[in-house]
């Protein structure tokens, strides 16, 4: 399997069947980035498409897609390590994205937050939630994404099996920054959204605790669930 086909499978799944699977990220995902961009008015910056989607999804992206490719090399130490301490490590990931969520939540009362505008620091909290969604996304397994299970299971193909499931994983991102960037993009030119701006940006806010919430309950299985249910319906 070639690593431009483990992107365009990652790709095309978003825009496929498939999404039901990556409903356990795709909404939050959105939120962060349209909550962000709906906080500039309350972080006082000046709020553009490049420093509020297309920053925080290309900062999101590496530490997703590392982190999942590590994940699926079960044929490696390290990949058998993060799936003996998978437990410890998402309910760290949901505590995190509570914080992240308090963040977009408390920027109108909070002057700490201005910090958040600057892009190094907007960049590094992006790459920790890619971290943190990897660590609590449990994907369905598509054709291509059990080939490339099969492969990162064995020893003797674990990193190849796991660099796959990076490109695989860099395909999903692709389509989810895609996606932020339009949706973002026709919110910003509808004058009924933008006048309320801090209400968006409240929404998106609480949507991501909803993530943050259903991790430290353990109950993701329960959400997960309800959509697979469409699937095999």
């Amino acid at each position: 399997m070639a690593y431009i086909g483990a992107i365009g499978d990652g790709f095309a799944s978003f825009f496929s069947i498939w999404q039901v699977c990556i409903l356990q990220i795709s909404p939050f995902f959105l939120a962060y980035v349209t909550g962000l961009y709906f906080a500039a008015g309350a972080l006082k910056s000046e709020a553009s498409l490049g420093g509020r989607v297309l920053l925080p999804a290309l900062s999101f992206a590496p530490g997703f897609t590392v982190m999942y490719g590590l994940l699926t090399m079960t044929g490696q130490p390290i990949g058998r390590a993060l799936v003996y301490n998978l437990g410890t490590l998402e309910f760290i990931a949901g505590g995190y994205i509570l914080l992240v969520s308090l963040a977009l939540l408390l920027a109108s009362w909070i002057t700490l937050l201005e910090h958040l505008c600057r892009p190094v620091l907007l960049a590094a909290v992006s790459l920790l939630l890619g971290i943190s969604f990897a660590l609590i996304y449990s994907p369905c397994i598509t054709p291509a994404l059990s080939r490339i299970l099969g492969l990162a299971g064995r020893p003797e193909n674990a990193v190849y099996g796991g660099t796959l499931a990076i490109f695989y994983a860099t395909g999903i991102c692709l389509a989810l920054t895609l996606t932020a960037l339009v949706l973002v993009f026709l919110a910003a030119k509808a004058g009924a959204v933008r006048r309320r701006a801090g209400a968006v940006r409240i929404a998106c806010g609480l949507i991501l605790a909803i993530l943050a919430g259903l991790n430290l309950s353990n109950t993701m299985i329960y959400y997960k669930a309800f959509f697979l249910g469409f699937l095999a319906g």
